[in-house]
């Protein structure tokens, strides 16, 4: 599947996400390499920029994760006074996902990070078929 075939399965996801989440504004499928698969962005928010830092914060996660002998990376999480990113993996064969979710400060960090693996999970199940 190429990158532009991804796209439109991860956006249709990533709409539901963002609206069935309290909370949530923000969110976006990304590579590892740091580009834009789909997002579903507030304004204000630039996809490429994003990209870019969440899989370098992931990368540099998993090297402290290493660096610490501890199993890998399983997500990140950067709290901040007015909300959260959280960033994962999708799991999915042949291709390096990533993804980032923002929420406001008003949402559950636990319910947050609740929908975001079970949306990875199920687009990561939606790329392999």
């Amino acid at each position: 599947m190429s990158a532009h075939e991804l796209r439109l399965p991860c956006r249709d996801m990533l709409e539901v996400l963002v609206s069935q989440t309290l909370g949530v504004d923000s969110a976006a499928v990304v590579t590892g390499d740091g580009f834009e698969v789909a997002a579903v962005l507030r304004e204000g928010v630039a996809g490429e920029r994003l990209a870019a830092m969440v899989s370098s914060l992931l990368a540099l996660s998993e090297a402290v994760a290493l660096e610490l002998r501890m199993s890998g990376c399983r997500n990140v999480i950067v709290e901040t006074e007015t909300g959260a990113v959280v960033t994962l993996r999708v799991p999915v064969s042949g291709h390096e996902l990533l993804m980032s979710v923002l929420c406001s400060d008003a949402a559950s960090l636990g319910s947050v990070l609740y929908a975001a693996r079970d949306t990875a999970r199920a687009l990561g199940q939606r790329l392999t078929i």
